[in-house]
């Protein structure tokens, strides 16, 4: 019996690029390391109920009235009359517990909607304080893999390819790189795992977020499994999956049956299968 030929990996360095590739049927890491999908990370860890990833300012508004907490930033700053901005530390507080939230950022939310829109079979957010359990749900469930860089404003940047780097390495004995950009990825990780403070340093979105005073948030953002969840898109929301038990296929039919309320078992699988 021939061997079974590995799954592919990705790296898309900016959304800009993402009609590059063939994501149909593929599972979508996105990746917004400063620091949406860091944030992300640690609202769910803080006991979040499910976060609603929204592209524009004024959609996310319209989440108020339907009783959810509503969080966004623009250029590194938060909105106005938004509950949080886009800071890791905003969410470690108990009125995150149990709570509904809406999200809209400058890149990360962007690229959760590209991903969806272009038919990914799953999209699922990573972060360095989820980078472990990340990659050991993306082997267990052998499936073609994208990680999709959020980058500032559709231009690549440092900090989203080294951790697709790192990813890619965590990998490299499950998955075969499909293009130059995960071999690029690596490499850079490689390199810059030897001289993080120079790379970091002197990276565009690094200094743009030291400018806003935002140093401790940087730092905490670049820590390593701090916050073991697995945020999922499951329907229109995230919902972490990490300590939900069956496997992945059962839950997600779970989770959307509870937001279709009673429907068929073809359309709970069809829109299971879409997702």
């Amino acid at each position: 019996m021939a061997k079974e030929r590995k799954k592919y990996l990705h790296v898309c360095l900016t959304p800009a690029l993402i009609d590059q590739f063939d994501i149909k049927g593929a599972i979508v890491v996105v990746i917004d390391v400063l620091r949406a999908t860091t944030s992300m990370c640690v609202a769910f860890s803080n006991g979040a109920k499910k976060i609603v990833p929204v592209a524009e300012i004024e959609e996310c508004r319209t989440y108020k009235e339907k009783g959810f907490l509503i969080a966004g930033e623009r250029k590194g700053e938060q909105i106005p009359d938004f509950d949080f901005g886009n800071s890791p530390f905003s969410f470690m507080n108990k009125q995150v517990e149990g709570a509904n939230i809406a999200m809209t950022t400058t890149n990360g939310t962007k690229a959760i909607q590209m991903a969806k829109e272009r038919g990914a079979r799953d999209v699922v957010v990573g972060a360095f304080p989820n980078i472990s359990l990340l990659c050991k749900w993306l082997i267990e469930q052998n499936e073609n893999v994208c990680l999709l860089c959020s980058g500032w404003q559709d231009h690549p940047n440092i900090e989203d390819t080294i951790f697709a780097g790192a990813v890619a390495r965590e990998l490299s004995n499950h998955f075969y790189y499909y293009q130059d950009s995960a071999l690029m990825a690596d490499m850079l990780y490689f390199i810059a795992n030897i001289r993080k403070k120079y790379f970091m340093k002197n990276s565009s979105h690094y200094n743009r977020l030291i400018h806003l005073n935002l140093q401790k948030e940087v730092k905490y953002c670049l820590r390593w499994n701090t916050h073991e969840v697995l945020p999922v898109l499951i329907g229109d929301a995230l919902y972490d999956v990490s300590n939900r038990e069956g496997d992945f296929y059962e839950i997600k039919s779970t989770i959307l049956k509870e937001q279709y309320g009673a429907v068929s078992n073809h359309k709970l699988k069809s829109e299971s299968l879409k997702e």
